[in-house]
C-alpha cells in the first residue's frame, strides 16, 4: 500500500513539475515578444520594388532602345551598406519605379551587377519631368545577404538609353 502511494506521488509530482515547465516556457515566450519599446522590426517600406527576371530586364532593354514609356533621367547613384539610394528626374511618384536584375552577377574584380529601372503607371500623360525622387533599393532581397560593397552596380534608364555606373569606390560615371 505504502509503495503504491509512492508510486502515484511521484507520478502527480511529475506531472505537476511537466506543467510547471510548460507554463514557464509560455511565459517565457510572452516575455520574448516585441513590445513596442525596442527598434521596429525592418520592412520593405519606402524601398523601390526589386525582382529577379530575365524576361523582365530583356524586355526593359529592348524598350528602352525605342525611348517607349514616361520619360526619367537618373540623376545619381550612391550606396550606404547594401541599399542604393537612385536620384532620378521624372516620373509620377517613387512608387511607380521598378528595379529589375536579370540573375547574372559577372564574376570578375570587381564583381558587376546590371540593374534596369523602369517608370510602371498606367496613367501615359501628366507626370512631370522636373519632379525629383529618390530611390532606395536594397540589393540583398535579390542578390542574397552579404558585403557588397565591392561590387560595382550598373544602372540601366529604362525609358532612354542612358547608363549610370556606381563603382566600388563611391565614384559614379554616365554612358
Amino acid at each position: 500500500m505504502k509503495k503504491t502511494f509512492i508510486l502515484s506521488s511521484l507520478l502527480n509530482y511529475q506531472k505537476i513539475i511537466a506543467l510547471l515547465s510548460l507554463v514557464l516556457l509560455m511565459a517565457l515566450g510572452a516575455c520574448n515578444q516585441n513590445s513596442g519599446n525596442d527598434e521596429p522590426i525592418p520592412s520593405d517600406k519606402g524601398l523601390t520594388t526589386l525582382v529577379k527576371s530575365q524576361e523582365e530586364y530583356d524586355r526593359a532593354m529592348n524598350a528602352r532602345t525605342k525611348a517607349q514609356g514616361i520619360p526619367f533621367t537618373i540623376e545619381n547613384v550612391s550606396r550606404e551598406g547594401n541599399v542604393l539610394t537612385v536620384k532620378v528626374k521624372g516620373g509620377c511618384s517613387p512608387e511607380s519605379f521598378k528595379a529589375v536584375w536579370s540573375g547574372v552577377e559577372i564574376m570578375i574584380y570587381p564583381p558587376t551587377i546590371h540593374l534596369a529601372l523602369l517608370h510602371e503607371t498606367a496613367e501615359v500623360f501628366g507626370c512631370p519631368v522636373d519632379r525629383e525622387h529618390t530611390l532606395k533599393i536594397d540589393v540583398t532581397k535579390v542578390v542574397g545577404e552579404g558585403d557588397h560593397s565591392n561590387t560595382t552596380f550598373v544602372v540601366y534608364n529604362g525609358s532612354k538609353e542612358q547608363d549610370t555606373t556606381l563603382n566600388p569606390d563611391g565614384s559614379v560615371s554616365n554612358k
